[in-house]
């Protein structure tokens, strides 16, 4: 076992010293993704569910192999027409980039977020019986990954994503009952740390798409 593990990163190593290909500093970063489905709930005739979602990472090469810039994230989801869900993100990256091998690299990314979301279920209103929770969260984590450029300006990447995470945020759920003349309010906080290593590692790899914009 331990064979299989160190005999990747010899390859890595030795791949560095020879490795000579540059990311040039005034280009441009370009990814994201998009997903959207509408499908009829089996359990329920004619009932809707819907689900929307999509981000966009933008940044600039500030020096050589280093870009910055930031994230926007949207996403939207309503089920049966008694669950809605609205959620909205934006946040900042740093990435780091160590050439490997000829159009091989080695990346690690730092991202800070803020995500906001609302999610109403039922019929929440005075006299109604439903719920709303409205939760705002920050977090900082860190992806590693190995991109391979297919050609001058579109990269293939396969990403361990948020192996480390830290993050906090507070929740505010709001209920309402059948016949009640006001909305019943609590709220919490959370913090949580994690280390995104687990037996089925498989789960945790991506692979994306980025694209290198300029001269």
């Amino acid at each position: 076992m331990k064979s299989k593990i160190l005999l990747p990163i010899v390859i890595i190593l030795f791949a560095t010293t020879a490795a000579n290909a540059q990311i040039n500093e005034g280009r441009y970063l370009l990814g994201g993704s998009f997903g959207f489905s509408n499908a009829k709930n089996p359990q329920t005739t004619g009932a809707q569910n819907q689900r929307l979602y999509t981000n966009i990472q933008f940044g600039k090469v500030i020096k050589e192999n280093t870009v910055a810039g930031v994230i926007l994230s949207y996403g939207y989801s309503k089920n049966d027409s008694t669950a809605k869900l609205n959620q909205y993100g934006a946040g900042v990256f740093y990435r780091k980039y160590k050439p490997i091998a000829k159009n091989f690299y080695f990346f690690g990314e730092a991202d800070a977020l803020y995500n906001y979301a609302n999610n109403t279920q039922g019929n929440f209103q005075i006299g109604g019986n439903g719920t709303r929770y409205t939760s705002n969260t920050g977090s900082l984590t860190f992806t590693p990954g190995i991109s391979y450029s297919l050609c001058k300006r579109v990269q293939m990447e396969l990403l361990m994503q948020n192996l480390i995470s830290l993050s906090y945020g507070t929740l505010k759920t709001e209920t309402t009952s059948m016949g009640a003349s006001d909305i019943s309010t609590s709220k919490s906080n959370n913090f949580s740390a994690d280390v995104n290593v687990n037996s089925n590692l498989g789960n945790s790899f991506a692979i994306g798409f980025k694209f290198l914009l300029g001269k």
